[in-house]
């Protein structure tokens, strides 16, 4: 799940903490520095295979109601392309105008399924991301760190020391402590804010009829 690391930048992962300089004297202590990859922290979390087997299950269901929707729409479109010519101009019109209601409210209930689902694996997500940044500030505040990094995916980063990368520490640590809990599903999912949601693998749209019912 893509959205997992992007969440994990949500939360400041590219700099998890500022420590203050601690004076001495008239000079501050040199800032210290360390580095994580979140992807492979994230792919070796005892808790993600769990959280990714509920999420699954959950979105087996939504791709089940989205199929029943769709070939709902396309069997309705295929009844009336065999009926058409047997109709009045006005009966067609009228199946003509059902359908695209029709075939504009799947597409509504699609997008909102869509939603659901991201909101969902956000939703699943949140107690591995939250035992995550209780470790890293763990680990930063007993090796002094003035920040962790994250490199993933290497943005702004060309080169590293290996000695400073932290995450094989991360990772021992995780899987000392227990999985966190499969979040349950909030009674009423919160609206998300900003762009919208790009749609998560698996959920589609209902295919649209690939031309409009003929009036001839």
């Amino acid at each position: 799940m893509s959205s997992f690391v992007r969440a994990l930048g949500a939360v400041s992962f590219l700099a998890l903490a500022a420590a203050p300089a601690v004076a001495q004297g008239t000079s501050a202590a040199m800032p210290k520095f360390a580095y994580v990859n979140s992807s492979a922290i994230m792919n070796a979390a005892p808790g993600r295979a769990p959280i990714d087997s509920q999420f699954q299950k959950e979105l087996a269901v939504l791709q089940d109601s989205a199929k029943k929707m769709n070939d709902a729409l396309l069997a309705s479109f295929a009844e009336f392309q065999k009926v058409q010519a047997t109709l009045t101009q006005a009966q067609k019109d009228a199946r003509t105008k059902t359908l695209q209601e029709r075939q504009a409210e799947a597409q509504t209930r699609s997008n909102e399924m869509e939603q659901q689902a991201q909101r969902r694996e956000q939703e699943l997500m949140q107690p591995l991301l939250d035992q995550i940044k209780m470790v890293l500030e763990d680990i930063r505040v007993e090796g002094g760190y003035t920040f962790i990094f994250d490199v993933a995916g290497g943005a702004g980063i060309v080169a590293a020391d290996k000695n400073l990368d932290i995450s094989d520490r991360v990772i021992a640590k995780l899987r000392t402590m227990p999985n966190p809990k499969i979040a349950a599903k909030s009674a009423v999912p919160a609206k998300p804010a900003g762009a919208p949601i790009a749609a998560p693998a698996g959920i589609k749209p209902p295919a649209a009829p690939t031309k409009k019912p003929s009036g001839e």
